[in-house]
């Protein structure tokens, strides 16, 4: 799974703030979602993997300066440096519906590193890596 979306066109919020501009890149790990073994006298068994064992992984782009930076990066910068939240805490709700094929929620995503800038005239945007585990995903077709 590797989807390009433009954040327009899709409903992606977290921590309950919607995010409209820019484009975001979905993908997800580990890529395998079903094993066979030999088992009982020699026939293939085929083992799925549990969904909520997949991390999704958004890879939001925004440009530097815009609403949806200043959010992200709130957030992202409350996560890393408040030392006075739980990590239970800091996991944030997010929800992504591409509203053709696939809804996923969660509870528990978190952003994996702090973006690096550069303020630059030519360099404008910014990715922010979000992560989420546990999650439900619903197909929509």
């Amino acid at each position: 799974m590797d989807q390009v979306y433009s954040l327009t066109k899709i409903f992606f919020s977290i921590k309950d703030k919607q995010i409209q501009s820019g484009k975001l890149e979905l993908t997800s790990e580990p890529t395998t979602r079903a094993v066979s073994s030999t088992e009982d006298m020699g026939l293939p068994v085929v083992s799925f993997r549990d969904p909520k064992t997949i991390t999704f992984i958004f890879n939001v782009e925004v440009t530097i300066g815009s609403y949806d930076y200043k959010q992200l990066t709130d957030m992202s910068q409350n996560q890393f440096y408040n030392v006075e939240e739980s990590t239970h805490k800091k996991l944030l709700k997010l929800v992504f519906n591409d509203f053709e094929n696939i809804h996923i929620v969660s509870n528990h995503a978190f952003f994996a590193e702090e973006p690096s800038r550069s303020y630059a005239a030519e360099a404008e945007k910014v990715t922010f890596e979000i992560r989420a585990i546990n999650c439900k995903v619903k197909k929509t077709k």
